[in-house]
């Protein structure tokens, strides 16, 4: 018979040998800024996403992955809380389609799709954000400070319900970026 306490053993020795590898996967904002088009401003950024390995291979046995990009614009105030003028999250799923050996984004918001022969391209493609409209240049006021944020995440509870409780528990799903913060002129 196993002794009680070594039960807990083998997931410990498992996480603490995934830690290591967590440099090779994970999502980075690389740039972002907000850039006058027009009378409005849009968003411009670029993304590094690495998914793990457990996840890459859920998404080449038919689980869809769902991205989401998350935008904010704030403007600080001295004695109160920064007023937020803008929150907006975006919605993208991966699929992989093994007849075709394509992979597909759709873009919730739009229903837009695009097929890539490679992951790596569909990856190189929903890291590079261009014109995205933010809000008219009307609104950010002279002499006023303002702050935008972007983060990129996959979202756990969008996975298929049985392998929810795995991926709660594997730090190789838990893939997402922290906020870059950058200030915006008024």
């Amino acid at each position: 018979m196993i002794p009680r306490w070594t039960r807990w053993l083998l997931p410990l020795a498992l996480c603490h040998g995934l830690q290591g590898r967590a440099a090779e996967y994970g999502f980075r904002i690389l740039d972002a800024q907000l850039v006058p088009v027009a009378d409005q401003y849009a968003l411009n950024a670029d993304i590094d996403y690495r998914f793990s390995a457990p996840a890459i291979d859920a998404l080449e046995h038919g689980v869809p992955l769902t991205v989401v990009i998350q935008f904010k614009i704030q403007r600080h105030r001295d004695y109160w809380l920064d007023e937020t003028l803008l929150s907006e999250s975006r919605r993208f799923f991966i699929h992989y389609h093994p007849l075709a050996k394509t992979y597909q984004i759709a873009n919730e918001s739009s229903g837009a799709t695009r097929d890539f022969a490679s992951l790596r391209a569909l990856l190189d493609a929903l890291g590079e954000i261009r014109g995205w409209r933010a809000l008219p240049r009307a609104a950010f006021a002279p002499g006023r400070e303002y702050w935008a944020g972007l983060a990129a995440k996959l979202d756990i509870e969008a996975l298929p319900l049985p392998l929810r409780p795995l991926a709660y528990v594997s730090p190789g799903w838990y893939l997402g970026s922290p906020w870059f913060r950058w200030r915006v002129s008024g």
